[in-house]
């Protein structure tokens, strides 16, 4: 295994399941209020008009913003051996960035349509 495979390999597949999990939630949303899967916070699980609107928005998150993790294994081509803190503290910083985007703006909207 080379020095820049740490990097991307770990980036790409947290891209490809972050992709591969929005587009599941985008063809089969949960239909009703649960605790198994989906997207599930505090504020989606209000009613069953938030669940369905965060289902819907927090799929499009997850796939919009799984592009996040797939451009930093570019970054893994760019980094020597001398520099092991960057590659494992840019694979961390993708996968924090994927979720806290596709977290913060559903929550975002949420609040925007239906107030708090």
């Amino acid at each position: 295994m080379t020095f820049n495979s740490i990097i991307i390999l770990p980036c790409l597949l947290t891209g490809a399941i972050a992709l591969i999990a929005g587009l599941i939630f985008k063809n089969n949303p949960p239909k009703h209020i649960n605790w198994w899967y989906g997207y599930r916070t505090k504020r989606s699980m209000k009613n069953q008009k938030q669940w369905d609107f965060a289902q819907k928005l927090g799929a499009k998150n997850m796939i919009k913003y799984s592009t996040i993790p797939f451009l930093t294994s570019l970054f893994g081509f760019f980094i020597d051996t001398e520099h092991m803190g960057w590659s494992i503290g840019s694979v961390v910083v993708s996968t924090l960035l994927w979720a806290f985007f596709s977290i913060y703006k559903t929550e975002t909207k949420l609040i925007s349509e239906f107030g708090k």
